[in-house]
C-alpha cells in the first residue's frame, strides 16, 4: 500500500520528496516541536498532514476532511510560551495555576472567534465549518485556501501595483463587513 504526501496528500510510492508538491516530510520533521505529528487523526475525521503555521497562541494544519476527501484547515489553540505537549497522548498541558486561568481565557476567546467566523458569509473571510475539543484544547476547522500566504508572496518582492490593489480592496471589503456585523478583530 502506498503511503500519502503529508504536503498535498497524494499517493507516494516511496520516502523522499514528493513528485506532485515537492513537499520532503524528513526536512518538515522538527521545524514545528509541540505540532501533533502528521498522521494524526483529529475528532475522528480529520487526519493531519504539515503544519501550515504556527503563532504566539496556536498551529495552523492542512489536513483532509476523510469522509470527503477534502482539504481543509484545522487551526488548533496551543500558546506556545504556556502550553506543553505530551508526546505520547498528544493531551496538552499548562505548568502553573496562574497560568491556567491565562490560558484557559485565551482558550474560550478562541472558540468565541470560530463562532464569530462562523456566522460571517462574506467572499473575502474564508468558512469555519466545524469546531470541537480534544487533547485538552480546542480545535477549529476551515475550508482550505491554497496559493500561499501574502508573506509568500511578497518575499520575493513587491507585488505588481494592480496585484496589491486587488488584495487590499479584498481585505477592506471584508473588513467593512466585519464592522458591519459589529465584531472585533
Amino acid at each position: 500500500m502506498s503511503k500519502l504526501c503529508y504536503g498535498c496528500f497524494s499517493p507516494l510510492e516511496k520516502e523522499g520528496v514528493c513528485p506532485h508538491c515537492g513537499y520532503e516530510a524528513a526536512a518538515d520533521e522538527n521545524k514545528y516541536p509541540t505540532a501533533l505529528k502528521s498522521g494524526t487523526i483529529l475528532n475522528g475525521k480529520y487526519l493531519l498532514g504539515r503544519v501550515l503555521g504556527q503563532g504566539g497562541f496556536g498551529i495552523t494544519y492542512l489536513a483532509v476532511r476523510t469522509a470527503f476527501n477534502e482539504k481543509v484547515a484545522v487551526k488548533e489553540f496551543f500558546m506556545k510560551e504556556l502550553c506543553n505537549r505530551d508526546a505520547e497522548s498528544s493531551k496538552v498541558s499548562v505548568g502553573s495555576a496562574g497560568s491556567r486561568d491565562a490560558v484557559e481565557r485565551f482558550r474560550q476567546k478562541f472558540l468565541k472567534e470560530a463562532q464569530n467566523i462562523y456566522r460571517l458569509k462574506h467572499r473575502h473571510i474564508i468558512p469555519v465549518i466545524d469546531v470541537f475539543e480534544e487533547n485538552g484544547t480546542a480545535y477549529y476547522v476551515m475550508e482550505y485556501v491554497g496559493g500561499g500566504s501574502l508573506a509568500d508572496k511578497v518575499s520575493n518582492g513587491a507585488l505588481p501595483e494592480t496585484t496589491a490593489l486587488r488584495y487590499i480592496r479584498q481585505v477592506a471589503e471584508a473588513l467593512d463587513f466585519v464592522h458591519g456585523n459589529r465584531m472585533m478583530h
